[in-house]
């Protein structure tokens, strides 16, 4: 895929109608925009979070404010609006739910930034094709290892894909993973990053040791360029963000085995 084919593989952009109309150094420009949204998100959940904390609900609506104006440059439209309307009715709301809706706001603009730089990364050749990404035998119940120490996450990962037609072993170590992988083989790898002990980097590089050539999707909360190219040398071919989108994780799920969207 060249350029403009990698930025039609990122879902929460619009860009069906716009970017056919674009020459190619707009289209170098644009992906400018996207390339900034990266650099600062991490400033900005970092600042976002610190008024939230204090309950500031001003300063929230004014950072808010300059995130949607961003999300609305790069054609991020799905989420400007929605920033948008919950920005409306935020007088109106008791400060658990503004809460609310912020960490939910950070997780799907996390996601968003993995997603691009996922999509830049296909781009320079960095990421194995899709055709190389072994999802196991067709026809098949596809099946998927996923390891966090949070049991608590495990069983929502469980209830998120309760309609993904797939087998899902939860572990709570790298050392529990590592003694299955001696019995079976799975499908997919759903591997947390931050565990105690062995953590999910350390994991997916014993995992390819020990010749299991599965997809691995990490997940994550960070969504930094330094840490999003560590992930990907140590095999990612995706991402999921905590707290959890169901949504989004049965998408990117069926993705790598092979389902019906």
């Amino acid at each position: 895929m060249n350029k403009r084919e990698q930025l039609y593989t990122i879902p929460d952009l619009v860009l069906a109608k716009r970017l056919p109309m674009m020459g190619d150094a707009q289209v170098k420009e644009y992906t400018a925009l996207l390339d900034s949204f990266v650099e600062t998100f991490p400033a900005e959940e970092t600042e976002l979070k610190a008024v939230m904390e204090v309950n500031d609900v001003p300063s929230v609506i004014r950072r808010l404010t300059g995130i949607r104006e961003t999300l609305i440059n790069i054609h991020a439209d799905k989420i400007a609006d929605e920033c948008w309307e919950r920005l409306n009715g935020f007088d109106r709301e008791r400060p658990d739910k503004i809460r609310a809706y912020v960490t939910f706001l950070l997780s799907t603009l996390a996601s968003l930034s993995i997603d691009i730089q996922m999509a830049f990364l296909a781009d320079e050749g960095k990421l194995p094709l899709q055709a190389e990404l072994s999802a196991g035998a067709g026809g098949a119940v596809k099946s998927i290892l996923a390891v966090d120490d949070d049991t608590y996450f495990l069983d929502t990962f469980k209830v998120a894909l309760k309609d993904v037609p797939c087998k899902i072993i939860g572990v709570t170590s790298g050392v529990s993973a590592l003694n299955i992988l001696e019995k079976i083989k799975p499908d997919l790898f759903a591997l947390d990053i931050e565990m105690p002990g062995m953590d999910g980097i350390t994991l997916a590089k014993k995992i390819r040791a020990a010749g299991q050539t599965a997809p691995i999707i990490f997940i994550t909360g960070n969504a930094t360029r330094e840490y999003v190219l560590k992930c990907v040398g140590a095999g990612a071919a995706d991402f999921i963000v905590k707290p959890i989108n169901p949504q989004g994780a049965v998408s990117r799920i069926n993705k790598f085995l092979g389902l019906a969207p």
